[in-house]
């Protein structure tokens, strides 16, 4: 069976701001292991550049709404005329916490250990996400 997309969802505690910071700040991006390199306008390119220096996604912001709605492409490795996904990260209010909803459509078949692979990545990156957004959640109010 073939998978063409990916949907998770988690709870974060912390509010859609911190979140947000979480997602945009380098010095705390670089914590889970790279940073974005945009200027996070809708329509800019947006690569991920690894703490190696290497830049290991690119892709163009599509929408944008600070503290709400995060969407962008990606391209196959090297092409920027063949859009391998498309990721969409929308940021849920709750009293104080956060629900992330996380979806990617990939423009390709994935076979049944493909699809596992990626879903497991985005389980993995989610959860590094959460503990670091909780744990700056926890310094800023320290502060």
């Amino acid at each position: 069976m073939n998978k063409t997309s990916i949907e998770k969802k988690i709870e974060i505690n912390t509010t859609s701001q911190i979140l947000w910071k979480v997602f945009t700040d380098p010095s705390i991006t670089r914590q889970m292991g790279g940073e974005y390199l945009t200027d996070w306008k809708v329509g800019s390119s947006l690569n991920w550049k690894g703490t190696d220096g290497n830049i290991y996604t690119n892709g163009v912001i599509l929408e944008l709404e600070p503290g709400k709605v995060f969407k962008h492409n990606l391209f196959n490795q090297d092409e920027e005329t063949n859009i391998l996904s498309v990721l969409t990260y929308k940021l849920e209010d709750n009293n104080g916490s956060t629900t992330l909803y996380a979806r990617e459509e990939y423009n390709i078949e994935m076979t049944e250990k493909e699809y596992e692979e990626a879903s497991e990545g985005w389980t993995f990156a989610l959860n590094v996400l959460k503990e670091t957004a909780e744990s700056f959640a926890m310094q800023t109010k320290a502060v």
